[in-house]
Order: C-alpha cells, then sequence, then structure tokens
C-alpha cells in the first residue's frame, strides 16, 4: 500500500504564498526567524539533489515565516529564473537586494535576469557591484563578460572571460566566449585555439563547432570549416543556421552540388527563411540556371518585400535572363528602402553600364563609390563609366569645333575682330572621397561581366534598414554634393578647417544632406571641437535615423567628451545596424 506524498500539499502552499505574503498567523505576530532559516536550509538541500518544486515551496514557507529573509527572496527568484517566471524573478531579486544592499549573490542573481532581457548595461552593472562585494566566481566573471560582448566592448569581454577560465579551468563556457570575443577583434587564430579548448572539455557543444567553422573560414582554412559543420550536424542535424555556413563554406569550395543539398535542406526545414532561397539562388545563378535562380531570389523578395539585398538579388537574374526594366526597377526599389546601401547603387550604375547608359551609370557609380570608398571593384567600375562618358564628350566637342566645311562656308573674319571659342569649358564633377571609416556591409551577388560571386560567409546575413527614401543626387559643379565631394576631398588631406567651410556650403545648398552633416562633424572631431561634432552627428542621424556610420562618429566624440554611457549606447547602435 502506497503512502500518501506531502508533495502536492506543499506545492499549493507554495502557489498561495508566491501570491501574497501576509503571514496566516496575523498581521502582529512576531517574525519566526528560527523556523525561517530552517525552511531555508531545507529549501537549499531540496534544490541540491534536483527536487525544485519541493525547494520553491520550502523558500516560499521561509517568506512566511520571515518576510526580511533576503536569502531566501534571493533563492526563490533564481528559481523562478530558471523555470522561465522573469516577472515573478525580478520582483524576488528587488526585494532581496532591498533587504540586504551588501548581498553580493543577490546582484549578481539580478545581473543575470537583466542580461536575459538583453539590458546589458544594467547587467554590466550589477555583475560590476557583485565582484566588488568580492563574489568571485568564473559564473559571475563569464555573465559579464557576455555583457561585454554582447555591447562589443571585446578587450573587455576578453578580461573577464581570461579571469573566469583562471577561476575554472575546466569550464567550457568562458573559452566559447573568449573566443568569439577574440573573432570579433579579427584574432581568429586566438579563437580557434579557445574553440578547441570548450570542445575539448565538452564533446557535445554543437554550437561552438559552428563558431569555429566561421573561424577557420576566415582563416582561409575552409577544408577545416567544413570538418566543424560536419560535426555539428552530426549533433544536430536539423540546425538550420549550421547547414545554411556549411552550404556556404561548400560554395566557396565549388562544391555546387554540396552547397545546393544545404541550402535545399535548410529551406525544408525552415521554408520562412529567405536567406536559404538567396543563398541557393546565388549557387543557381553561378550554375547559369538562370530561371531556378530567379525562381529562388522571387520566393525571398515575396517572403521579405522589403529586403533591399533580396530585391538587388533579383534585379540580377532578371538582366541575365534579357529582362533589363525589371532589373532596374528592382534596384531602383532597393535604393528607395535603404539609400545608404552602397551595392544597390553599384548594381544599377552597373546595369546601367551594361546597357550603354554610361553618364546615368556614372552617376550611380559616384554615389556608390561615396558610400563605401573602399570598394575596389565600384572604383574600377566608376574609372570605366567616366571614361565612356569622357569619349562621348570629346566625340561631341570634335563634332562642335570641326564641322563638315564640304557643306559649310565659314566666313572670314575682318581684321581685329575677336575670335569666338570653339566651345565651352567641359567641369567635370569631382570624384567623391572618402567618408570615415564605417564596417562594409555584406553584400548580395551584382550583375557584372564575370561569373557571381558566392555568398559572403557569415553567421547571421544582416537585414536592411528602412530610413526614409531619398531620391538619388546627381553630383552637378557647383552643388551640395559636389562641395560634399570637395570637402571631403579637403578632409582626407587633413585641412579639417577648410573641409568644415566648404561642407557648411553644401549643407546651406541641401539642409537635409546627412552624409554632409556627418563629413562636417567628422572634422569638428578632429579639430576637438566636441560639442559641434555632437551636434552635427545628431543632425546626421535624425535625417536618417539607420545611419551606422553618424553612430560610431558619435560615439567618438561622446567618449572624447566624457559621455561614456552615450558613447557606449551609441557604439552598441551601430553594431545592430551593421549585423541585423
Amino acid at each position: 500500500m502506497c503512502k500518501p506524498k506531502v508533495v502536492p500539499g506543499r506545492l499549493v502552499l507554495a502557489l498561495g504564498l508566491a501570491v501574497t505574503f501576509i503571514p496566516a498567523f496575523g498581521a502582529d505576530a512576531k517574525p519566526d526567524k528560527k523556523k525561517s532559516q530552517s525552511q531555508l536550509q531545507r529549501g537549499l538541500q531540496a534544490e541540491k539533489t534536483g527536487r525544485r518544486d519541493e525547494a520553491l515551496a520550502d523558500f516560499s514557507m521561509a517568506i512566511q515565516a520571515d518576510g526580511s529573509n533576503a536569502a531566501a527572496y534571493r533563492e526563490r527568484g533564481k528559481l523562478y529564473m530558471a523555470a522561465g517566471q522573469k516577472d515573478k524573478a525580478i520582483l524576488d531579486l528587488e526585494r532581496a537586494v532591498q533587504l540586504a544592499p551588501a548581498d553580493g549573490p543577490a546582484y549578481a542573481a539580478r545581473a543575470e535576469y537583466y542580461a536575459s532581457t538583453e539590458n546589458h548595461a544594467r547587467a554590466i552593472q550589477d555583475f560590476s557591484t557583485a565582484i566588488s562585494l568580492h563574489v568571485e566566481h568564473t559564473d559571475v566573471y563569464t555573465g559579464r563578460g557576455k555583457s561585454y560582448l554582447a555591447t562589443s566592448q571585446y578587450d573587455k569581454a576578453v578580461d573577464d572571460f581570461t579571469q573566469a577560465i583562471k577561476l575554472r579551468l575546466d569550464n567550457p563556457e568562458p573559452y566559447k566566449g573568449r573566443g568569439m570575443a577574440y573573432a570579433a577583434l579579427g584574432k581568429f587564430r586566438e579563437a580557434v585555439d579557445d574553440f578547441d579548448q570548450a570542445v575539448r572539455h565538452r564533446p557535445d557543444y554543437q554550437e561552438v563547432y559552428v563558431e569555429q567553422a566561421l573561424a577557420y573560414s576566415a582563416l582561409g582554412e575552409l577544408p577545416r570549416a567544413e570538418q566543424c559543420l560536419d560535426s555539428a550536424l552530426r549533433l544536430r542535424p536539423e540546425d538550420v543556421r549550421a547547414r545554411r555556413v556549411r552550404g556556404a563554406v561548400r560554395e566557396r569550395l565549388r562544391d555546387d552540388v554540396g552547397a545546393l543539398e544545404d541550402f535545399t535542406e535548410a529551406i525544408r526545414l525552415d521554408p520562412k527563411d529567405e536567406r536559404s532561397y538567396l543563398a541557393r539562388g546565388s549557387v543557381y545563378a553561378r550554375m547559369q540556371k538562370y530561371p531556378e535562380s530567379l525562381a529562388d531570389r522571387d520566393k525571398a523578395v515575396q517572403l521579405a518585400p522589403r529586403s533591399a539585398e533580396a530585391l538587388v538579388a533579383r534585379g540580377s537574374s532578371y538582366h541575365l535572363l534579357g529582362r533589363h526594366d525589371d532589373g532596374l526597377k528592382d534596384r531602383t526599389a532597393a535604393i528607395a528602402l535603404d539609400p545608404n546601401y552602397a551595392l544597390a547603387w553599384e548594381a544599377r550604375g552597373n546595369a546601367y553600364y551594361m546597357l550603354g547608359r554610361y553618364d546615368e551609370a556614372l552617376s550611380d557609380l559616384q554615389r556608390a563609390a561615396e558610400l563605401e570608398p573602399a570598394n575596389q571593384e565600384t572604383r574600377h567600375l566608376l574609372g570605366q563609366a567616366q571614361a565612356e562618358v569622357d569619349a562621348l564628350v570629346k566625340k561631341a566637342m570634335a563634332k562642335e569645333v570641326a564641322p563638315d566645311t564640304n557643306k559649310l562656308t565659314l566666313p572670314v573674319p575682318a581684321p581685329g575682330a575677336p575670335v569666338p571659342e570653339a566651345s565651352a569649358a567641359v567641369i567635370k564633377p569631382e570624384p567623391p572621397k572618402p567618408e570615415p571609416p564605417k564596417p562594409e556591409p555584406a553584400k548580395a551577388e551584382s550583375p557584372k561581366p564575370i561569373p557571381p560571386k558566392p555568398e559572403p560567409l557569415r553567421a547571421e546575413p544582416p537585414k536592411a534598414a528602412l530610413p526614409k527614401p531619398e531620391p538619388p543626387k546627381p553630383v552637378v559643379a557647383g552643388s551640395a554634393a559636389a562641395l560634399n565631394a570637395q570637402g571631403r576631398q579637403f578632409l582626407a588631406d587633413g585641412n579639417f578647417s577648410k573641409a568644415i567651410e566648404v561642407l557648411t556650403q553644401a549643407i546651406q545648398l541641401d539642409p537635409r544632406f546627412s552624409l554632409a552633416h556627418n563629413a562636417r562633424g567628422f572634422a569638428q572631431y578632429r579639430l576637438k571641437h566636441y560639442t559641434e561634432a555632437i551636434a552635427d552627428f545628431d543632425e546626421a542621424i535624425k535625417l536618417n535615423p539607420s545611419y551606422a556610420n553618424a553612430y560610431q562618429n558619435r560615439a567618438a566624440a561622446r567618449r572624447a567628451a566624457g559621455d561614456k554611457a552615450g558613447a557606449d549606447a551609441d557604439a552598441a547602435k551601430a553594431k545592430e545596424l551593421t549585423t541585423r
């Protein structure tokens, strides 16, 4: 005969206590501290042996016996966190900190809550308080390291993960975190070594194999990257991200069949993810299967109609099939969605060039080069378009200067009469100059006379920003765009005062020219005029809320002006805009 269990009754009591903390023995009854401590110890023992429901009931009874038992609130809050009941968890953890402001573990537990809600600034603050209260534990340094990593403070993340490793050498988590921080700093060999340590201590750490594959691919060691992804997929065959990354690696290895297999499986696992369709469409295009490529890219646009990347890719397929009007339409729509997407300008400019519309190609490629000055391919195309336009201008001038004298009788000027000029001087637009460095955006394929390039290998392709559309600004001598280009030349030459003067003229002509505001702010920053610089960056961001480079520049200016919190917030926003 089975004995009745007491657990359900305790659980019912726990639920009642979770709703109200009014003691059952009356409002005037004195706290029973001895009973409260006894229940706390029982709860800790139950939690230690995996009996979390009983532990929750014990902690609740400890709080009923003594409402000032901070440790009971702290432990119950941790259990709520583990159960995913975050609303209840934060109430208990806030109460624990109020009752015991010198309790380091309470701050550490509350920091975990803030980190789980992506409030990393508060998480870092609470982790730091816990450490200052002598909580020297690997999980605390690992937690703060993760928050530093999430806010792009990579050097600090490396320091915290290193300290976590010193406190516990066999914990794989800080090795993984430090590896990711090293990868973000471009130290891919160090990243690979840390990922090796992580999987040595935990051979089934599936996501580490994916991160290690990304590091190997950055080092150009593609066969080793593929081996890591094989391991990841053996552990979790349904991992869409691992499938997509292995497909990209195989594409770079020219294993088109293997790449198609991975991208097709990724689509089967998640038919709503447009990135897999774009990736497979890229492989089809390189294999010259243009109808199949168009079908995949069209599906990507259907799934993400406001993705500039998808529109540029589909436009490429239209051009490859000779549907040039549709291709130009897609590129124009991409520019309207994201006027700062350099690849969209380059792709449309390249299409114009292929169609012999050299003046329109020149205007688009100038804008692309201004947005992405380090792109040598854009510079090369720009040079070709400029040469074609120059040739057309020269041909037109030749016709004007040397008419057919067999059909036209030239009058003989009277003695001393002025000789008319052959033609007016032709003013060529100055090529745009680089703006302050900014992260290079990920690229979709652009239709060029060479075979399409494989999709860049990355963990998560960025999502297109959706700023308010701006019409293209042709570069005309004396225009705001021309003055902006001239101002950027002064920036490149280090003549910051002159740059400010010329860029101010550009802004006077076009007050909504966000690129000019950003460039002038950079010149002010270099002259250490931080207040003026921040004002210019403010205006650039107001005009274009997705202007990542302006956020980066404002972060630098705010840091120089002593506003560390504002700088950190701007750096995080820039990171968000360049990685989504």
